[in-house]
């Protein structure tokens, strides 16, 4: 009897992330998804992450979703103090995607 794929009720993202078997494999999955998932699948974002103990990918994902719900001035952008955490976070995350991580 043939089976179908196993269903987990984890988004195929989210697998992904908990795939990652380093600090620099999850930096560069933050990176590379869309912004809108940090906010729709926070919960397991986080939970993925501290089970890998990535403190600083908490940051990240704390950071995006101010970014996201944070009021733009009126030409659509990010309060400079909001900005400048975001890009140093993510700038943080380039580094150590590109250098590898301690685990």
């Amino acid at each position: 009897m043939e089976r179908g794929p196993v269903v987990t009720g984890i988004s195929p993202v989210i697998e992904q992330l908990q795939d990652c078997r380093t600090d620099a494999e999850r930096a560069r999955w933050l990176l590379n998804i869309p912004t809108f998932t940090f906010y729709r699948e926070q919960t397991a974002i986080y939970r993925a992450l501290r089970k890998a103990g990535f403190g600083r990918g908490e940051q990240l994902v704390d950071l995006e979703i101010s970014a996201l719900l944070t009021v733009r001035d009126r030409f659509g952008r990010l309060p400079a103090d909001v900005e400048d955490l975001l890009n140093a976070a993510r700038t943080f995350m380039e580094t150590l995607a590109r250098k590898g991580g301690v685990k």
